[in-house]
Formats: structure tokens, C-alpha cells, sequence
């Protein structure tokens, strides 16, 4: 009997708590996964199970020996389906979450082509601005736009995202085109409430020197798209993603001012669950998505 059938029937049966139902969910005799526990157990030369006809548990040995024993057939079994997905096409299901006004305005082209070129794929896409559990909600990808704080998720740069200070034409006339970050800070304020940063509205200046503004909201929202019609009216500034308002920017509904300022310093980022390698195809997906940008 093979060390890998052995260790795998003491993993079944220890999460079984029974011989028998072990035996059952392998599929062999019940004997046969007895001779298998103590045939490892002996080779350990430790008792791993205490078991009597009324009482079964696990010894301290057989604790520590159950933990690192899952760890590894759980490495094998990613390493099978590695090498099964390196040798197959693409296939399956894929699931993505993304923030709303950039998975509709950028990101809709690069899913096209990708179940275009994979036909086998089937997509499952989330398009909200808040922030989902990759593990708990089932996702393969979360498309993140901001600062990532420290976790245990996987996350790989995309690309960096410029945001800009804009405003209504006649918002300008009326309060003055600023020449300068300060300008802003009487103004009335168009904020986004998701962005995970300070409250302050972080800049760099022309020379690379840093500072900070903090004006007033007059309104707060979850969604770019609601704010950009809110400073169309004009409401209000707003900085905002380039992706956002590109499209007010080029019909002159929204006026792009401090164009020499760079803002937020943010970055476009793949995330991906912890403790396990990436799918192939989340992998051909964010290649995908970065060529696109690119």
C-alpha cells in the first residue's frame, strides 16, 4: 500500500470520525481502511486515533500529523490542477467583480474578446462599487481602484489611474478657474465616499512637492456617474477618475482645471483570494485586461 493512500484514508477518517464511513466515501472495505490507519501508524511509530468501540479522537500526534497531512494533499491536488490546466483550454466559470463606472466604460470591450477567444468560459461579472469578500462571495478577480491595505489577498498592479480636478463651465465662471490647489478649498465639493484615503484630497504640485486640501462636501455619493451629473448641473468640483469623465470632457459639459497637479497618486489593481494559486483563466483574463490598457 502506498504512503499517499494511507495518509489520504487517516485524513478521511479522522474528518469522518469513522472507519467505516471513511471506508464508505473511498470506496473500499472497511478492513482495508483499518489495515491502512494502523499499517501507517506503525510505519510512524506513533498512535494517531484513539479508538475503542465507544469512543474515537484524535491523539496529539495525530492532530499535528492531520494538519500537515491536508496542507499536502491539498498542495498536490492545486499541483494536478496546475499541470490539468496547462495541458487543456480555457474553460469554466470565471468570476470578477468590478468597481461599476469602470467595469461599464473600460472594462466591458476586454470581456467581449476574452469569451470571444475562449468560448468554453462562462462569466459571472459583479459590477459595484463595494468592496466584496473574494472568498465568502466566490470571486476569482476583484478589479480594486485605491490604496490596498495589508491582507492576505493577492493583488498585482494594472495600471496607474490619473483623476482630475473638473468642474461645469459655468461653475468656473461663477467661482473662479483656481490657479492653485488652495483655490479649491471654499468651493463646494462633490466627494466620492468609497475611496479608502484620508479625508483630505492628497496632491502633488509641478515641482514634486506634496500637499493637501480639505474642502467641504456638498455632496457625498457611492458612484462617479451620479457626482459627474451633479457637477454637469453645477453643483459642485469634483476629482475624479479620467475614466469618469472623459466622456463630460469631451462633449465641454465638464472643464478639466490644475491640469499640471497630479492627485491621489492611485493605482488600478488585479486582486485575487488568498491561499491558492490563481485559475488559469484568471490569469489569461488579467493578461487580457492589462494588454488592453496597455
Amino acid at each position: 500500500m502506498s504512503r499517499l493512500d494511507e495518509i489520504e484514508t487517516f485524513v478521511v477518517i479522522a474528518r469522518t470520525g469513522s472507519i467505516s464511513r471513511a471506508a464508505e466515501q473511498l470506496g473500499i472495505a472497511k478492513s482495508a481502511a483499518s489495515r491502512r490507519l494502523s499499517d501507517l501508524e506503525a510505519r510512524l511509530n506513533a498512535q494517531l486515533i484513539l479508538r475503542t468501540t465507544r469512543q474515537f479522537s484524535l491523539t496529539e500526534e495525530g492532530q499535528s500529523f492531520l494538519a500537515n497531512a491536508e496542507t499536502a494533499l491539498e498542495a498536490l491536488d492545486d499541483a494536478e490542477r496546475i499541470v490539468c490546466d496547462d495541458v487543456e483550454n480555457l474553460s469554466g466559470p470565471l468570476h470578477i467583480a468590478a468597481p461599476m463606472s469602470y467595469g461599464l466604460s473600460k472594462m466591458q470591450p476586454v470581456f467581449t474578446q476574452f469569451l470571444i477567444d475562449n468560448p468554453d468560459v462562462t462569466l459571472r461579472a459583479d459590477f459595484s462599487d463595494r468592496t466584496v469578500d473574494l472568498v465568502q462571495d466566490g470571486f476569482d478577480i476583484a478589479i480594486r481602484i485605491g490604496e490596498l491595505p495589508d491582507s492576505t489577498l493577492i493583488a498585482r498592479k494594472i495600471t496607474s489611474v490619473r483623476h482630475c480636478v473638473v468642474a461645469s463651465p459655468v461653475f468656473w465662471v461663477v467661482n473662479g478657474t483656481p490657479k492653485i490647489p488652495e483655490d479649491l478649498q471654499d468651493l463646494p465639493f462633490l466627494r466620492y465616499e468609497n475611496l479608502h484615503t484620508r479625508q483630505a484630497l492628497a496632491f502633488q504640485r509641478p515641482d514634486k512637492s506634496k500637499g493637501t486640501i480639505s474642502p467641504t462636501p456638498r455632496v457625498r455619493a457611492s458612484n462617479g456617474d451620479f457626482l459627474a451629473q451633479m457637477a454637469v448641473a453645477g453643483l459642485g468640483f469634483m476629482v475624479e477618475p479620467e475614466f469618469v469623465v472623459e466622456p463630460y470632457l469631451q462633449t465641454g459639459e465638464l472643464v478639466e482645471s490644475l491640469l499640471d497637479y497630479s492627485w491621489f497618486g492611485l493605482n488600478l489593481y488585479a486582486v485575487f483570494p488568498p491561499g491558492r494559486r490563481p485559475t488559469r483563466r484568471a490569469e489569461a483574463f488579467v493578461s487580457c485586461l492589462e494588454q488592453a490598457l496597455r
